[in-house]
């Protein structure tokens, strides 16, 4: 039976960054009437506000602990970083852009938090861990079995373990402890992308009786446009929106291909395309020109192979490029070539070393415009054996749009014949092309440069 003489508190966990959901949460917890905040941790990863999370919940006087993903995130202060090595690209990253948007004074309430706190409150032993009494990264799920929760009973010591890091609400009652998950405010797992928090009455009796969890809606186009802003994965704002983790997220991705051209036309078909094309979509790219593209830049190489004796890697190389040759058109078409120079260069979505980036950027940037020059200073860092790999590597792309200059899959194949003067390419084509026969002549110029030899277009068919 509840005596339910005092206000309730606000039982929250696994905030992860999103500051949106934290405050709808915060908002929906005051007009209920709580009288306080008890944080089971995790306050950074993957959201993209971690400073503005951890300032926000000190401000509330939040009950708070550390979490298992803070704890690591503050480990990256202390040097500590090869158990990154091991993990996803979008999870380094997730880390590793929590860590260096940390404000110092945030670092340092972080710093000073515990890992667990235990009190008493309406005569009762509280214990409010971030995973289960054991580990601070064991999940206690739904299908935990009640030994192993009458085994974590005998170690909290308490009546009641309020715990999150399984990111899904559940209350249960075995060996007479109350085990309270809130869920999620931030970082939904179970499907359902809604913030979700507790609020508890110390007084209730039972305990469980006191429990009521709750599912919210929050302005969950504010966090994507937060993630989007900064450049982080598109796979981060996928979570907020499907009300999944990273793995989960990435696995539909995979399950689907991800969008991916297929390797029918000798593509390398590596997984690293999964990242480039969140890129484009995240730029908004132009789905049917910019595959098209990539098809006949991938034919162009194979074709062109006697001649560049390039492999497997640097077709990945120009296959980036033209994936991202136009995602510069987000932010207009003046310049849009410079843009997607930029885009590239800083996008952490990208799992490429420096160097692979700096290729890719610049074989986008050269794909119209200007030829590669040296008072051009990202393509003047590179040795001389990449600036060469860079100017075949675009004056192939370079055709390649330009036999699409209509966007209308005007070219079905092509093949090369190679003399010692001239490089011919007969295309075979499905409509009149003489719009697209024009334009790659035209933008052929560094081809020709690169190779030594003149260029002659053909098409038959259409």
């Amino acid at each position: 039976m509840s005596r339910d003489t005092h206000p309730p508190v606000a039982l929250i966990g696994d905030v992860h960054g999103n500051l949106p959901a934290l405050e709808s949460v915060l908002a929906d917890a005051r007009k209920r009437g709580a009288a306080g905040i008890w944080n089971a941790g995790d306050f950074l990863g993957y959201g993209a506000f971690p400073d503005e999370v951890v300032k926000a919940l000190e401000a509330q006087g939040a009950l708070s602990i550390l979490g298992n993903y803070d704890d690591k995130v503050l480990r990256l202060e202390r040097g500590r970083t090869g158990w990154l090595d091991d993990k996803l690209p979008e999870k380094r990253i997730a880390f590793q852009w929590a860590w260096g948007n940390l404000s110092e004074e945030s670092r340092g309430l972080l710093r000073d938090l515990p890992r667990e706190r235990r009190f008493e409150a309406g005569g009762r032993r509280i214990l409010i861990t971030h995973a289960s009494p054991a580990a601070d990264d064991e999940l206690i799920t739904r299908e935990t079995s009640d030994q192993r929760l009458a085994e974590l009973a005998e170690i909290a010591g308490a009546d009641v373990v309020v715990f999150g890091h399984s990111h899904v609400p559940q209350v249960r009652v075995v060996a007479g402890v109350t085990f309270i998950n809130p869920g999620s405010v931030g970082r939904a797992g179970d499907g359902d992308p809604r913030a979700s928090y507790a609020l508890y009455r110390i007084d209730a009796d039972p305990p469980a009786d006191g429990v009521e969890l709750i599912r919210l809606d929050y302005p969950i186009a504010r966090a994507v446009e937060g993630i989007r802003r900064h450049y982080l994965p598109e796979a981060f704002a996928q979570m907020a929106v499907l009300g999944l983790d990273v793995e989960a997220v990435l696995n539909e991705w995979n399950d689907r291909a991800a969008g991916i051209p297929d390797n029918a036309d000798g593509g390398t078909g590596d997984s690293r395309l999964v990242h480039v094309l969140q890129l484009a979509r995240l730029h908004d790219y132009e789905e049917g020109h910019t595959h098209q593209v990539h098809r006949l830049a991938v034919m162009l190489f194979r074709e062109l192979e006697a001649l560049h004796g390039y492999g497997t890697g640097e077709l990945f190389l120009l296959e980036c490029g033209a994936l991202l040759h136009d995602i510069g058109w987000s932010e207009g078409p003046k310049g849009h070539h410079k843009s997607a120079l930029r885009i590239i260069l800083r996008s952490p979505l990208l799992p490429f070393t420096d160097r692979e980036r700096r290729i890719v950027a610049s074989i986008a940037r050269y794909h119209r415009k200007v030829l590669p020059a040296p008072k051009h200073e990202h393509f003047a860092v590179l040795s001389k054996k990449d600036r060469k790999l860079v100017c075949d590597l675009a004056g192939i792309l370079r055709v390649a749009d330009g036999l699409d200059r209509t966007h209308r899959d005007v070219v079905q194949s092509l093949r090369c014949e190679i003399t010692g003067q001239r490089i011919v390419i007969r295309c075979r084509v499905r409509m009149p092309a003489d719009t697209e026969i024009w334009y790659a002549r035209r933008k052929g110029d560094l081809l020709e440069q690169t190779f030594g030899r003149e260029l002659a277009l053909e098409c038959a068919g259409g």
